[in-house]
Order: structure tokens, then sequence, then C-alpha cells
């Protein structure tokens, strides 16, 4: 296939979608009707308050944009939410870098899953400690004060690389 079109309820959508994406290489546009707040989410730039784990790991796949709006009165009955369509084209040449999406994908659920905090925080686990943390994210020129809802795909792509090049550390007994 190269087109997907769909109509997926809210609570899985956007796993839908991120499936389908890496499922299908073929597809190259997409258009999905979903609840107005997971169009929001997928198609927020950074920086935005409802940027997060789908705007990113969408953006990894394709340039992601809000569509339109359809409002709950062209439904019967009518839903008790908004829908709104999101337009997903494949990026014609994938992200340049060494890491794979699951290491990318790694590094994004890291520094989303403590929002408040900063990336040198968020990251410490996913790279074995807040130094190890704090060295990835210099060798990658994202500054370990930032969090994670102001970095692009890219920035993250550029993480997960400098995590790979850091020898491990040692594991504790």
């Amino acid at each position: 296939p190269t087109a997907l079109v769909a109509n997926l309820p809210y609570n899985v959508a956007v796993p839908v979608l991120l499936h389908m994406l890496e499922a299908f290489p073929s597809i190259e546009r997409t258009l999905g009707m979903v609840q107005s707040e997971v169009a929001d989410r997928l198609a927020a730039p950074p920086g935005s308050k409802v940027y997060g784990v789908p705007s990113v790991k969408a953006n990894w796949y394709a340039e992601v944009k809000r569509a339109g709006a359809i409002g709950r009165n062209v439904f019967w009955p009518a839903p008790n939410v908004d829908s709104g369509l999101v337009s997903l084209v494949r990026r014609t040449e994938p992200l340049k870098t060494t890491a794979s999406r699951r290491e990318v994908f790694a590094v994004v659920d890291a520094a989303f899953a403590q929002r408040r905090k900063t990336l040198r925080a968020a990251l410490a686990g996913w790279a074995g400690s807040a130094a190890a943390a704090e060295a990835a994210l210099v060798a990658a020129g994202v500054s370990p004060q930032a969090r994670g809802e102001s970095l692009t795909v890219e920035e993250f792509a550029r993480i997960a690389e400098h995590k790979q090049n850091q020898p491990e550390e040692e594991e504790s007994a």
C-alpha cells in the first residue's frame, strides 16, 4: 500500500499509526481522523504544550500536519468529542542517523517519562548515570538543562548516536 486513510478510535490511534508506518515502509501518505486532541499532539511542534512522545515518534517517519477539524455534529449520534484530520507524508529521505529507530525511541521515552526534569536528570537511567547522560547530551550539542519538549526528532537521534559511542560503564555488583 502507498496510502492509508483511517478513522481511528482515540485510544488506539497513535499506536496504530506508528505501527502502520513501521510495518509498511511503502506507505507514502496517511490521512487519519482521530480525536481532536490526538491530532493536536501528533502535529505539535517542539516547544508547544502538547508536544510529546507521539509528536516525536510520528516525526521520525513523516512530516505531520493538522489537516482539518470535524465537528461532532456531522455524526449520528453525536459523540462527546470533536475529531481532527491529521496528514502524515513520509519523509522522502529517512533521518540521517546511525542510531536505530529503537535506540532513538528509547531516548524519547526516557526524556518524556519525567517531563518536568532536565534532560540530564531524565536520561540518567537510560544512559546509566547523570554524568553519562550529560556527556551524551553535550556530545550531541544539546544542553543538559534542556527539557524533552524542546527537542526535535533529529536532536533525539543525535543523543542516541552519542550514547552508542560511549564506552559501556561497568555494572556494579
